[in-house]
């Protein structure tokens, strides 16, 4: 977004989903920390002039960044005098912490574009998440009759053996019995950290995140729907079981999970993301270029006895690359990112999701940071 008045006062933006069906398409994004659902349907902007014809132009080229840039401006002309008085871009200054509750509870606007005598206008209605969706983390916790004995003590074999991935359901549910034993804090208790937070970038996910009146900080990965959370709350459940965190096992580690309430209601029930222990430091894909070939070496070897000892649980790391590496204030490397998913540059699709997918993704590692050392 532009500046606006001062050079320092900056809004800020952030695209939450962008859902294109057929011949329409459902745009959503974040302004200022207000939430707008955009729908775009091919029957409402035919008539007059060539609105329907760009609007196919974009639709058809999405994956392209200028297209989608253009695609951006055409839809926030409409909305550029309403977005500025309902979400004014702050003044530069001291900034109010912000919950995780507050961030994905924001004020909600749907508008419809139409073509009105061949110009796009936005018409307001009233939001419905039943209607209009909603783009919230927001995974349901069902309750069942396995055995348990807490949430953050241990529990029984039976429930400890049931894994959170195997007991999804397509209404995206997860039994209580399933959840690892760390603690449940609400979203009401986590505010985000401002450490060096530009103001255009005030409308992002939180990722470092602070437990209201402590000095205790996690790093959050949200609970979207495909974003493979529970995939990771598994394999993290299943390498903290195994015990082995010492060298030279070095993964991510769960702190917590976050739910939407705090007890009182049924919002309790939904868990919002996880928490995990944050790692000071920067990722090997930043560092690789700064340090010595020696130093790449190390790294390397301490992500291959990592991945190694993954392999013996039976555990796949998937998205193998250096984004994915954390070089931590100690300087080792750890690996991190158990969400699933891949990236065609390191691991041929066939091989996503596979010990073999892990090897080939290593080896690629191995060739971008000059260590030429094959892991199989």
């Amino acid at each position: 977004m532009e500046v606006t008045g001062a050079d320092t006062a900056v809004s800020s933006f952030s695209m939450l989903e962008l859902w294109v069906h057929g011949e329409d398409i459902v745009y959503v994004f974040l302004f200022n920390g207000t939430r707008f659902y955009v729908s775009i349907t091919s029957e409402k902007l035919e008539g007059e002039g060539e609105l329907l014809q760009k609007f196919n132009d974009f639709k058809d080229d999405l994956d392209d960044p200028d297209t989608m840039f253009n695609f951006e401006e055409w839809v926030l002309g409409t909305l550029d005098d309403f977005m500025q008085k309902v979400a004014p871009t702050p003044a530069p200054g001291a900034r109010k912490p912000i919950t995780l509750l507050e961030y994905f509870s924001p004020p909600t606007f749907a508008f419809e574009l139409v073509n009105k005598e061949g110009k796009l206008c936005a018409i307001r209605e009233d939001y419905d998440p039943q209607i209009h969706g909603d783009t919230s983390p927001r995974t349901q916790i069902v309750e069942d009759s396995l055995p348990r004995s807490g949430r953050k003590g241990s529990r029984s074999s039976s429930a400890g053996d049931l894994l959170p991935g195997q007991c999804i359901q397509s209404r995206g549910a997860i039994p209580r019995s399933a959840l690892p034993p760390v603690p449940l804090i609400p979203a009401s208790h986590l505010e985000r950290v401002d450490d060096g937070l530009r103001d255009e970038d005030l409308s992002d996910t939180p990722r470092k995140v602070r437990r209201v009146g402590t000095a205790e900080v996690f790093f959050f990965k949200p609970g979207f729907k495909d974003h493979g959370h529970l995939r990771e709350i598994d394999l993290l459940s299943q390498i903290d079981r195994s015990g082995e965190f010492d060298p030279p096992f070095r993964t991510s580690r769960l702190a917590g999970l976050v739910v939407w309430g705090d007890g009182d209601d049924d919002d309790d029930a939904s868990l919002m993301g996880l928490l995990l222990e944050y790692i000071e430091g920067d990722t090997l894909a930043e560092r690789m270029e700064a340090v010595s070939v020696a130093t790449r070496l190390k790294w390397f070897r301490q992500v291959q006895a990592t991945v190694g000892r993954l392999h013996e649980l039976g555990i796949v790391w998937g998205d193998v690359k250096p984004d994915n590496i954390m070089i931590n204030a100690e300087g080792e490397a750890v690996v991190i990112d158990f969400g699933g998913g891949y990236t065609p540059e390191y691991i041929k699709p066939e091989l996503q999701q596979t010990l073999q997918g892990d090897l080939m993704g290593l080896d690629h590692i191995a060739d971008v940071i000059g260590v030429r050392c094959k892991s199989n």
